[in-house]
């Protein structure tokens, strides 16, 4: 049973999303930081880069929410949470009940994320003193 994703739709669903975060979802989103371990404690073990980039994404978020690193555009902001918002929602295009095709689609919409915002991630990392080589 293959499952393919239609990158294209992905991206315009991820933009779209992107576009109407408020600050007030940027609250939310953090608000759910157990439910995001919880969930990146169910990937098996070979999606290991992934894991590291949600946790990237999030702690970005975070850093940006409490005033700790400002120096990004809002809109690497809003498509960092709206990349999260997809990844943590159990209703997507291909159900994360499924095991290990779940992922397939929250995996390319972190893909796509990190694409379009990948010189704002690396300024991060060089802010955190972090080891690009773990995200990219």
């Amino acid at each position: 049973m293959e499952h393919k994703v239609d990158e294209k739709k992905l991206d315009e669903h991820l933009q779209n999303e992107a576009k109407r975060v408020s600050e007030k979802d940027v609250g939310a989103l953090l608000g759910r930081a157990q439910e995001l371990d919880e969930k990146l404690e169910s990937l098996p073990g070979r999606f290991q880069k992934l894991f590291n980039q949600v946790k990237l994404l999030f702690g970005m978020i975070a850093d940006y929410w409490n005033g700790a690193y400002k120096d990004i555009p809002w809109y690497t902001i809003a498509m960092a949470v709206a990349a999260v918002v997809y990844f943590l929602s159990p209703v997507d295009l291909i159900p994360d009940v499924i095991p290990v095709i779940g992922y397939v689609d929250d995996a390319t919409v972190l893909l796509l994320t990190f694409k379009a915002i990948q010189e704002d991630l690396k300024a991060y990392c060089a802010f955190k003193g972090y080891e690009a080589a773990q995200y990219f």
